[in-house]
């Protein structure tokens, strides 16, 4: 009975381990998914956009008569198309440039709030990941920004 209770013992204190460790894996996976998943739309959305401005709440994507916003909170991201997204991430010092100059407050027309580049950082699992984009626009959609920029 001595070695049959052991027995028992053993083995439930490894199948606890093992749990625990399957449960880790599976959790740590599972936010993994949701950081590549953003990336994935942040990047798609900067390839295809004509134009990007910044907003009140993060970034406004505009791709011929579509429409992406990306709102930045400490605890969450949004992503509002034709469905809302939410990522369950920590996002630190967004930061939006237009040709190398900071775009940091909204500014009264659309054009001034033109960017080409977003930074932020995110927290996974206590380390940060510093994530950055950039939108290369074409000489088409800078002409038409600027019509007088032919002569």
């Amino acid at each position: 009975m001595l070695v049959t209770a052991l027995v028992i013992g053993i083995t439930y204190t490894a199948y606890s381990i093992v749990i625990k460790s399957y449960q880790s894996f599976t959790k740590k996976n599972e936010d993994m998914a949701v950081l590549i998943s953003l990336d994935h739309l942040l990047r798609r959305d900067f390839e295809r956009a004509d134009t990007i401005l910044k907003d009140l709440n993060g970034v406004t994507i505009m791709e011929h008569d579509k429409t992406v916003k990306y709102a930045f909170t400490p605890d969450f991201i949004t992503r509002n198309s034709a469905i809302i997204d939410t990522f369950k991430v920590q996002s630190l010092g967004v930061k939006t440039i237009f040709e190398n100059m900071p775009v940091d407050e909204i500014q009264n027309t659309t054009e001034r709030n033109r960017i080409d580049e977003l930074d932020f950082i995110l927290l996974f699992q206590n380390e940060k990941i510093p994530h950055h984009y950039q939108k290369l626009y074409s000489s088409e959609n800078l002409i038409k920004r600027e019509a007088d920029a032919l002569n």
